[in-house]
Parts: C-alpha cells; sequence; structure tokens
C-alpha cells in the first residue's frame, strides 16, 4: 500500500518520498529527506523515513477500519470550499462565492476541517448576522452545511458536526408582490425603456418562466403553440402550453408565431439590466409596488390561483419540484379574498 522509494538526482544524492497506493488512486508524497555519501547519516535518514512510511500506513489502515488518518482533518476547510465553489454552475456560484468571501474574511483564510465544530459554526452564523439579512444568512449557511456534509460523506471527518448545531436561524417569509391585470395593462401602455426587456418581462407574466429560461429560450423551443426547453434552476425538461396573450408577445414582430426562425427570442444582457430596466419602467407606469423581473413570476402564479387554476397545476406550470413551494401563492390568494370580503359594505340587519 504505501512504499519508501528514493529518486536520483543530478547531484549524486537522493531524495526520499512515499508512493501511495489508496482506494484505486495513487500519489506521490515527498519527505524532504535526502541520501548523501555519508553513510552513517544515510542509517539515522532512512529510519527516519521508515518510521514516517510505518505511521502512515497505520493512518491507512485505520481509515478502512473506520478512523479517519490525521492528515484528512488538517486539509484547510476554505481551499476545500472554494474548490467547491467553482465546480458549482453558473445557476448557484454566486451564492457559493459570496459564502467563501466571508468563510475567508472569518477564518482569515484557513481553517482545518479537523477544527470545525458545533461552536465553531454558531460563532460563523452570529459574524453573519452582523452584515447580511437573516433572509441571506439562512441562505449561506445552508451553503456552508453543504460543504461540511460533502466532507462528511468523502470521510475527511469522523464525526459531522452539524448533528449538534442546533442554532440555525429560520427563513423569514417574505411578502410576495405581484401585479394585478390592470397594473399589468397600464405597463403595456407605458413606453420601456428596452422593448426586449418589455416583451421577455410580459411573457412572463403570462408563463412563469424564469428569467434564465427567458434568456436561454430559443424559437425551436416553440412547438404547436408550446415551449419544450430545460429549466437552467432544475435541469428538468418541461413542456409549457402558450396563453392567447403569451402567443401574441411572441408574434409582436410579424404576426406569426409559426414562421420558421432560429436564434434567441428574447435580447436579454442580464438579470441586473433587465431589473433596471423594469424598475425605471414600472416607476414611469405610476405604479408604487417594488416590482423586480422575478415579479412576473409571482404574478403569473396569483393571476392563475385567483382565475380559479388548482394549486397543483399552477405549481407544475412553475415547474416547482414540490408543491409545498407553491403554497405561499395560495396564502396570497386568500389575503386578497379576505380583503375582498372586507371591503363588503356592512348593512345592519334588523
Amino acid at each position: 500500500m504505501i512504499k519508501l522509494r528514493k529518486k536520483q538526482l543530478a547531484d549524486g544524492s537522493q531524495s526520499l518520498y512515499l508512493d501511495i497506493y489508496f482506494e484505486g488512486k495513487r500519489q506521490y508524497q515527498s519527505l524532504n529527506l535526502r541520501l548523501t555519501k555519508d553513510k552513517e547519516n544515510n542509517k539515522e535518514i532512512l529510519k527516519l523515513a521508515n518510521k514516517i512510511r510505518a505511521t502512515k500506513e497505520l493512518e491507512y489502515q485505520s481509515y478502512q477500519h473506520g478512523f479517519i488518518p490525521a492528515y484528512k482533518t488538517k486539509i484547510n476547510f476554505v481551499e476545500y470550499f472554494q474548490k467547491i465553489a467553482e465546480e458549482r454552475d453558473r445557476r448557484n456560484s454566486k451564492v457559493y462565492k459570496n459564502t467563501l468571501n466571508y468563510l475567508k474574511k472569518f477564518t482569515k483564510n484557513s481553517i482545518q476541517i479537523g477544527q470545525i465544530n458545533e461552536n465553531w459554526i454558531a460563532e460563523f452564523q452570529k459574524y453573519l448576522m452582523k452584515y447580511v439579512s437573516q433572509n441571506s444568512v439562512w441562505v449561506y449557511m445552508n451553503t456552508l452545511k453543504a460543504g461540511i456534509n460533502k466532507a462528511y460523506r468523502e470521510k475527511l471527518i469522523q464525526v459531522n458536526p452539524l448533528h449538534y448545531f442546533r442554532e440555525s436561524v429560520k427563513r423569514i417569509e417574505t411578502k410576495k408582490e405581484y401585479l394585478t391585470i390592470n397594473e399589468i395593462e397600464t405597463l403595456i401602455n407605458t413606453k420601456c425603456g428596452n422593448d426586449d426587456v418589455k416583451r421577455a418581462f410580459l411573457f412572463s407574466c403570462f408563463t412563469g418562466l424564469r428569467i434564465s429560461d427567458v434568456r436561454n429560450l430559443e424559437w425551436e423551443d416553440v412547438k404547436d403553440e408550446m415551449i419544450d426547453f430545460r429549466q437552467k434552476k432544475t435541469r428538468g425538461y418541461e413542456y409549457l402550453p402558450l396563453s392567447k396573450t403569451a402567443i401574441d408577445i411572441l408574434n409582436f414582430n410579424d404576426g406569426n408565431i409559426h414562421k420558421l426562425r432560429t436564434g434567441k427570442i428574447f435580447d436579454l444582457l442580464s438579470k441586473d439590466y433587465a431589473n433596471v430596466i423594469v424598475k425605471e419602467w414600472v416607476k414611469r407606469a405610476g405604479i408604487t409596488k417594488k416590482i423586480t423581473y422575478h415579479n412576473s413570476r409571482h404574478t403569473f402564479a396569483t393571476l392563475s390561483l385567483s382565475q380559479g387554476v388548482d394549486l397543483f397545476t399552477v405549481s407544475k406550470l412553475l415547474g416547482h419540484c414540490n408543491v409545498r413551494v407553491t403554497q405561499v401563492y395560495a396564502k396570497i390568494i386568500d389575503s386578497v379574498k379576505k380583503d375582498a370580503v372586507n371591503k363588503l359594505p356592512h348593512l345592519k340587519i334588523a
């Protein structure tokens, strides 16, 4: 499993290193030891090298029986987490990078995996609370936990400290702003700083598509008044029927959805740019709600439920993996219904 090897050097000396073969992988570890022409000194060097080899052999044998080698627990978790962040796709790399930045500041770029315990996790959470909102803390802590769980699965730590951590912050349910039909009509009749952003936003209001999916949408995805595409966030395939309004938006240029066209349907530079345009457009329309591009998705869900579409169907149209995610919109509809009832005139009954 572990052999002591020698490498001949140009100056006539020999460097010593370990040839390690474990779990189907080979690695080499330099011992920073050299053999020279001094035979007596070489005896001591070889004795030390063999002692290191024996210790390392014992570590690996212990690992096979469920014990974690000391060298693994000394891995720098910041560097380990950075590799995870680099492997993330663009869908959630920003969250990992933000978490990594706070992790670097908190640890001054170094913390051994074996030093992470429930107290350290609690202190990191307190640190985050000083700089970001509670919901952001919730997101970053979940990202950190994903890294710790990965380290545990890869047997870099013997005990998962998350099993003993009981102080996780809760996510605060925020108000999901949406537009009414009247407000959408107002926006349709209001000039927007970018026609593609305007059409894309309205398209999302009537399809529930995320901006990431709208940006990737191509004409070849439109088939028989449906769109057939892969969601960027969930990576799942979706088949979405288009309403007459959504079709009208696609027909905006030449009035023929069936005309053979190629390439992207909407020319959207970035989410941030789209949000700037949407905010200016909403303000110009005299709408006082805080609206970003993502609120188009809330609008679709709320309008669908208010028109009697059942929760399960809306969940499928939104591409949610679990109907529980969609239930928040049902609460909005309940609130709207309550407001409507409260507006009824109060008549005195004799």
